[in-house]
């Protein structure tokens, strides 16, 4: 009787401790996995899209500016591009830099818009 119980307290004990590091180790192996959207940029005069990676969510603007060397003026969803990799848009020629997503002028500005899994983002200079 002694060695049932005995075996039986060691079997229970087993199984816990089993659960418990399992659940441990998915819970490591979760907070390992970084989503990674693609996404596929093409800039002015590319004349095809270049695919990046991006592990977080970020605004077509701060895409453009962490993939090229932009500049804009304003602040946040407020901002517009003047200038992309020394391309500048010229405001007497009444230029400006449009964006497009999938194929369409975006509907908000680059600031506002936060790009999903692939998307497809093309910068072009426009006349207005």
């Amino acid at each position: 009787m002694k060695k049932q119980n005995i075996f039986l307290i060691i079997f229970v004990a087993f199984i816990l401790l089993s659960g418990y590091f399992y659940k441990a180790k998915l819970q490591f192996n979760k907070n390992l996995s970084v989503k990674q959207n693609i996404v596929l940029l093409k800039i002015g005069d590319d004349k095809k899209f270049k695919t990046y990676k991006i592990s977080e969510k970020k605004s077509a603007l701060d895409l453009l500016k962490e993939k090229s060397k932009a500049i804009a003026k304003g602040e946040g969803v407020n901002a517009y591009v003047v200038s992309i990799n020394g391309v500048e848009a010229k405001t007497e020629d009444k230029e400006y830099w449009a964006f497009y997503v999938n194929g369409k002028m975006a509907e908000v500005g680059a600031g506002s818009y936060i790009v999903k899994e692939g998307d497809k983002i093309e910068w072009k200079i426009e006349k207005y």
